[in-house]
């Protein structure tokens, strides 16, 4: 009687411990990897479709071309150097995340649950950046949505948490939302203000990152907080004086003080050094600022450069107010001044570089134009009248 007993036990733990092998085999979650060459997987949609609900897929540096669906529970996670050329499609499915994949194109999450978009680099979309459409619980986090042809996020019937990310120079709206969507989050922004977000214009420069700036439709559509997205598009400085020279290097950036009399750049014993060095393939906007006492040039610009400077002073530099004798610079003067600089006020390659100038004042300086003949220089001079 025990030794059926003992047979009847032994054959029941065989018949569970196929049981488990079966599950583990089919229905446990997986890690996969996809890489160029030498893995399983050389295109995240091959591993897509072979993983099971709840797996994790690892995208190792490299560039996908391709468009991925997603219909299952999966977890996404890209290595520094993943590059996603393509569309990303999550449809009909729940607790999807994908992670730190820079995206060349959409993402799109219809009809779906408790989505996480987190560290994600989504730009140059030939429509919107991020849609959400008729979802719940989805977070946004952290990602940079930036350089898109529509929105950089549109939201439709959805409950969408969106916080930390940084969304700008999207053609549409930054964040675009219908009646039916609940909106909540913080953080979000697409410029930097100094001294709050950092205690200097050049840290602030140095965080810009490429794709920042001005939504074309604005900031937040019709019933979007406007603080849920904040920023102006630029870095904007609060009245003060900041004693640091300023260098912008392969950026396209605008940074817009408060007023030129109140927000005062200072080379005031800061030794031999420019106030603006721009260098580079660079657009540079700024505005309501007062460069001064540089020992060197106010302005030193070099490079394939667009330069707009309104409501901007430069003055007393030890030697050129704006330095911008070169070919490919581009300048647009508005309602500024530039005087008493020690040697030039303005000093260009032809008059072909200033491109605009419009009541502005180049004056008192020890020689106004350089670089120009006389005619030209006068020609000039009245052109900014």
């Amino acid at each position: 009687m025990h030794r059926r007993w003992v047979f009847v036990g032994i054959g029941a733990l065989a018949v569970i411990g196929v049981g488990v092998a079966v599950w583990v085999l089919f229905v446990s979650p997986q890690n996969l990897t996809v890489c160029p060459s030498g893995c399983t997987f050389a295109q995240i949609q091959a591993a897509i479709n072979a993983a099971r609900p709840r797996s994790t897929i690892t995208v190792q540096a490299g560039t996908y071309r391709e468009e991925i669906q997603i219909a299952k529970p999966i977890q996404i996670m890209g290595v520094e150097g993943a590059l996603l050329e393509g569309r990303v499609n999550i449809t009909n499915t729940e607790n999807v995340s994908i992670t730190a994949l820079t995206v060349h194109g959409s993402v799109g999450i219809a009809l779906s649950r408790r989505v996480t978009l987190k560290e994600n680099t989504i730009s140059q979309s030939p429509d919107v950046g991020v849609a959400v459409i008729n979802s719940q619980e989805i977070s946004v986090v952290g990602n940079t949505i930036t350089a898109n042809a529509g929105d950089g996020v549109f939201i439709e019937a959805s409950q969408v948490q969106l916080s930390q990310n940084t969304i700008g120079g999207n053609k549409g709206y930054g964040i675009r939302a219908d009646s039916a969507s609940r909106l909540s989050g913080e953080g979000n922004r697409n410029g930097f203000r100094v001294p709050d977000d950092f205690p200097t214009i050049q840290a602030a420069i140095d965080a810009w990152q490429e794709g920042m700036g001005i939504n074309g439709l604005g900031d937040v559509s019709e019933h979007v907080p406007n603080d849920l997205l904040t920023g102006d598009g630029a870095i904007v400085v609060a009245p003060g004086v900041y004693k640091e020279p300023l260098t912008i290097r392969d950026k396209h950036i605008r940074i817009r003080g408060a007023s030129r009399d109140d927000v005062i750049v200072d080379g005031t014993g800061l030794g031999d050094v420019d106030g603006v060095t721009v260098r580079g393939q660079s657009t540079v906007f700024l505005e309501n600022i007062t460069v001064r006492n540089f020992r060197d040039d106010g302005i030193d610009a070099e490079g394939k450069i667009e330069l707009t400077l309104r409501n901007v002073v430069l003055e007393g530099n030890g030697s050129t107010g704006a330095e911008i004798a070169h070919s490919d610079i581009q300048v647009w003067l508005t309602k500024s001044v530039i005087k008493n600089n020690r040697t030039y006020g303005l000093w260009a390659l032809s008059a072909q570089n200033i491109v605009e100038c419009r009541e502005t004042r180049v004056a008192e300086n020890t020689t106004d134009f350089g670089a120009l003949s006389e005619a030209a220089a006068a020609e000039l001079a009245q052109k900014c009248q």
